[in-house]
């Protein structure tokens, strides 16, 4: 309610707070220019009868510690009972005719704060939805090795852990490859990224990560009666920025070499 008296009241409202036995003297907070005073009050849950006390005593002893009252304005976090409106209507407005007497419950409030800029209304709800997140990007782990050990896969099964749990996936191929080859491996490779970004979608059914693992082996296979062997590791990552905490990344990394007895000759073939 503070928050919201300074913005739409700037120079004038002033906050109150219970000091000694007086209390705050039937006054939440008000504004010593405007003469608007504030009473809030939680009423959600609350039975009828209290509530229509509780209005009656803070009106009645706001009016009676404070001069000149224009407006007294009773902020709650719900909506009044029809019971509650009327008493005020009828009875409260009656007694004090030259008192503007105004009750505002959720949709009010909501109103009345929507009407604001969004930099005021973020100073309202003590949240700031302003300040620019930070770039994503993906950083080091400081807490695992940098150098990343690549092991020999032979089968799907023994590449599968590798592929599906990754978010990213870096590929390297021998530089003394012909163009046909080059191709292929290529070729390869995108096969190994597509089963591993599909991985999601596999699920939980063992028949059809089997024939992922099928598929990704006949590759492996493949490669090797060209003269291919595969090494794969993870390496372990961060990714951090945006609105949330740094969060693990791994990447694939995938490193195609010629076979030991598999070696070019001098025209490159």
């Amino acid at each position: 309610m503070d928050r919201m008296g300074l913005e739409l009241y700037p120079g004038d409202y002033q906050p109150v707070r219970a000091a000694g036995p007086k209390g705050d003297t039937k006054n939440d907070g008000y504004c010593p220019k405007a003469r608007v005073f504030f009473a809030a009050h939680a009423t959600r849950g609350e039975t009828i009868a209290k509530t229509k006390a509780k209005i009656r005593n803070d009106l009645t002893g706001c009016l009676e510690q404070h001069r000149d009252v224009a407006t007294w304005r009773f902020l709650t976090n719900d909506t009044l009972p029809g019971e509650v409106d009327q008493f005020i209507d009828n009875e409260l407005r009656t007694l004090n005719p030259n008192v503007t007497l105004e009750t505002w419950g959720l949709k009010t409030l909501s109103n009345e704060i929507c009407r604001l800029s969004q930099v005021q209304i973020e100073k309202i709800i003590d949240i700031n939805f302003t300040v620019e997140p930070k770039p994503i990007r993906v950083a080091p782990d400081p807490e695992v090795p940098s150098v990343v050990m690549l092991d020999r896969v032979k089968t799907g099964r023994n590449f599968w852990p590798i592929l599906s749990q990754a978010h990213s996936f870096g590929f390297d191929e021998p530089e003394d490859c012909t163009d046909s080859e080059s191709d292929f491996i290529i070729t390869a490779l995108e096969v190994f990224k597509e089963w591993g970004e599909a991985s999601d979608i596999l699920g939980d059914s063992l028949a059809r990560v089997r024939d992922a693992q099928r598929s990704i082996g006949g590759m492996l296979e493949e490669l090797e009666t060209k003269g291919f062997i595969v090494f794969a590791g993870t390496k372990r990552s961060l990714i951090t920025g945006g609105v949330m905490p740094p969060a693990p990344w791994l990447t694939a990394m995938i490193k195609v070499v010629r076979s030991p007895t598999e070696r070019p000759d001098s025209s490159g073939k």
